[in-house]
């Protein structure tokens, strides 16, 4: 969505979670192309790095999502979409992943997933370009460890031995 679409009130939303994030260390994306009223797919896009992995966060008004990611080049990543139905919502579900943010791991994510899977059934989602897989308490390791698994080896790193954090949750 483009600011110009933006209501006076989501404008005001939209500063106060770009606060939350500032505040909790995150570098804010898309300012300039968000002010220069370019469509966005997410209007707040931030992404931290922490010793054990590179996070990317957005939230979208318009598609009424929060999407997390977490991703280290050895351990691959963990990547999905809540939706939310409210601000205040959205809001809780941001207000999670940053508490975690300061010691999260591609594994923590994982794990993470499957707290807000729980918290929010039917409403997290994990989408590998061709389809969408809802995320579940049960099958949420799974599905990362396959993807990270068909990723390695889609990009010729696929190794007997290799070390997969994801799947020794399980």
């Amino acid at each position: 969505m483009d600011q110009s679409s933006l209501s006076r009130e989501q404008l005001e939303q939209r500063a106060s979670v770009m606060e939350l994030l500032v505040n909790a260390g995150w570098q804010l994306k898309n300012v300039e192309a968000f002010e220069d009223d370019l469509w966005l797919p997410a209007e707040v896009t931030a992404r931290k790095r922490v010793p054990a992995c590179i996070m990317e966060l957005g939230y979208s008004f318009e598609d009424a999502y929060v999407s997390f990611a977490a991703a280290q080049f050895h351990e691959g990543r963990a990547e999905y979409v809540i939706y939310v139905d409210s601000f205040e919502e959205s809001v809780e579900v941001i207000q999670t992943l940053l508490a975690a943010s300061e010691q999260m791991t591609v594994a923590g994510a994982a794990r993470l997933s499957r707290q807000l899977a729980a918290s929010y059934p039917g409403e997290v989602f994990f989408f590998t370009g061709a389809e969408s897989v809802e995320l579940t308490a049960t099958n949420a390791l799974d599905v990362f460890h396959r993807s990270n698994s068909e990723m390695a080896c889609s990009t010729g790193v696929c190794v007997a031995n290799r070390r997969n954090p994801v799947r020794e949750l399980n």
